[in-house]
């Protein structure tokens, strides 16, 4: 893969490489075909983690897609393989690699903006409030933002494979595009979220061992009435904390850092050395995951004193709800005198926190 200009991911994919014996040019589609089919073992095992909520947001169908055409690009190239004798692999390779790549490297930004737009409207951001009609908007969402990728690529892809000489060896390359809208934003978040976590560096570790130990406090459960607010609730119930809590924000940071630092470090690292992988060969669904925590821990942030630490956020990824209850001091096991305080009830929970992740 050469890199021709890694600021606009512009780069040529090798198709085929004749060497000294122009009879017996080497044929490179196994390669992109071991790529293909490792991004979607990897894409399968991001599934695993998001299979509980992921129909019930726009930014969870979408990903459902990707995997979809994910699957139909590795028995694209599967095809064009086997009937190699019929059709060049050069032909064939560059059409398949420049649409799919133009395709991946143009949704990130209709997604990113869909799913903001979604998750501003989302109910209360509970999943157990989503309609039927509201998943047929997504589909029709879905189908809409496939459509006019392709529409814009068929017209402005080029498909000609372009033949490279240098030192007396000869190769088919064809260009393809990586993602600058995946590329930036997770060059800026990365930047954000390290910035936050500097600035409470001193604090971070005794928050970051507050969360878990809330996140161990599973026994009761508070569910509230639909319309009570939570503004102030960290007046009723607070635990005997010295330390002072991280503001609400702050906290929902390091919920999200908790979960998605590695990725972001990866990130960072591939902007320092320049490394840009084509659209079509990233784990396009590592990054929905993310841009999808992201999404959901902002749009939390603006509606906290409406939603509250008890409905199920359509993000399976990372706790929001315990860094919640960190920043309010309270904890997930609420005094019981509490009722006789708010209009609510106390229920037995059966299902415990998972213990969370430590940053250090």
């Amino acid at each position: 893969m050469f890199n021709l200009h890694s600021s606009s991911a512009n780069m040529m994919a090798v198709i085929l490489s004749k060497g000294m014996n122009e009879n017996f040019p080497h044929d490179e589609t196994l390669q992109y075909l071991l790529i293909l089919c490792t991004k979607v073992a990897l894409n399968t095992f991001v599934l695993s983690f998001w299979r509980h909520s992921i129909l019930k947001s726009l930014l969870g169908l979408c990903s459902v897609s990707i995997y979809m055409a994910d699957v139909l690009l590795v028995c694209a190239v599967s095809s064009a393989w086997l009937f190699k004798e019929h059709i060049p692999t050069s032909t064939s390779m560059c059409f398949i690699l420049a649409h799919g790549s133009a395709v991946y490297a143009l949704l990130p930004l209709f997604i990113l903006i869909a799913g903001a737009f979604d998750y501003a409207s989302y109910p209360n951001l509970d999943i157990t409030r989503s309609s039927r009609s509201r998943l047929v908007s997504y589909c029709i969402t879905v189908v809409f933002m496939w459509a006019s990728a392709f529409v814009f690529t068929y017209h402005y892809t080029d498909t000609q494979p372009i033949e490279i000489y240098k030192d007396k060896l000869s190769v088919q390359v064809c260009p393809v595009h990586g993602s600058n809208v995946v590329f930036q934003f997770s060059l800026q978040i990365s930047i954000a979220v390290g910035l936050i976590l500097l600035l409470h560096f001193k604090k971070l570790i005794g928050w970051i061992s507050r969360a878990n130990k809330l996140a161990e406090l599973t026994n009761t459960v508070f569910v509230p009435d639909q319309d009570f607010t939570y503004s102030h609730f960290g007046e009723y119930g607070k635990s005997e904390i010295q330390e002072s809590s991280p503001p609400l924000f702050v906290s929902l940071t390091i919920g999200f850092a908790v979960n998605w630092v590695p990725y972001l470090l990866m990130c960072l690292a591939c902007a320092l050395v320049g490394f840009v992988v084509p659209s079509y060969a990233s784990v396009n669904l590592l990054w929905m995951a993310c841009a999808n925590s992201a999404l959901v821990g902002i749009a939390f942030w603006f509606r906290s004193d409406r939603i509250g630490p008890y409905s199920k956020l359509p993000d399976d990824a990372c706790f929001w709800n315990t860094y919640w209850h960190l920043s309010k001091e309270t904890s997930p096991a609420v005094d019981s005198g509490l009722d006789t305080k708010l209009p609510t009830k106390l229920i037995k929970s059966t299902t415990p926190f998972q213990q969370v992740s430590r940053l250090v």
